[in-house]
């Protein structure tokens, strides 16, 4: 999967549980950011080939750092609104950004609030690994695995059902795009069967490919 495909999984997720109608878009904003974090580890690839080819699916992709980072990213998220003061931030340099909401204030501490940004924290970090374990292989290029209990084990970890570049998840997440902003009222069924619709895309290649 593309930094594109984390994401959407991460979005799409949040708004079919309906996450958006209780905590807004800030919570959404969250999945897909946290979907996508654990693909830090690529800008190993600044230092050489040969350090990206160690240090990337091995370091931010392990169960360890995956749900910890996730976890805490929500917890500062749900704790100083950090999207909200991003988009104050970026309203006030471009004014297509800027809005009417006041700034935002610190939110009330409540311990179940705070459960639901952490669990959305991990479950989109969890939506990563899995989506990197079966998105793997092509017809010119070996499996790359994931090492999921790094540090305590170097085994790899890898079920290819999808190879790299295929199109068809990308398509139904971009189609899942624009029928949710033609249709907003109806985002939360459209997500679902956007993911479902994915799902359903990587089991026919598994079997196909198995």
């Amino acid at each position: 999967m593309t930094t594109f495909e984390h994401a959407m999984l991460g979005v799409d997720g949040a708004l079919a549980a309906g996450l958006d109608r209780r905590w807004g878009w800030p919570i959404v904003a969250l999945a897909g950011f946290v979907a996508v974090l654990p693909d830090w580890d690529g800008l190993a690839i600044l230092f050489g080939v040969g350090v990206f080819d160690r240090v990337h699916r091995t370091v931010g992709h392990n169960l360890l750092v995956c749900l910890s980072l996730g976890a805490l990213v929500a917890a500062l998220e749900y704790r100083f609104s950090l999207a909200l003061r991003l988009k104050e931030w970026a309203g006030r340099r471009f004014r297509a950004l800027a809005s009417q909401e006041p700034s935002p204030k610190r939110r009330v501490f409540r311990l179940g609030e705070l459960s639901v940004w952490l669990a959305v924290g991990i479950v989109a970090s969890l939506s990563h690994l899995a989506a990197d374990v079966v998105f793997s292989g092509h017809p010119q290029l070996s499996d790359w695995g994931l090492r999921l209990l790094w540090p305590f084990s170097d085994r790899l970890w890898a079920y290819p059902m999808v190879s790299w570049g295929d199109p068809g998840p990308t398509l139904v997440f971009v189609a899942g795009m624009f029928a949710m902003l033609r249709w907003p009222r109806h985002r939360q069924l459209l997500a679902g069967l956007t993911l479902t619709l994915v799902l359903g895309y990587v089991s026919m290649r598994g079997v196909i490919g198995g």
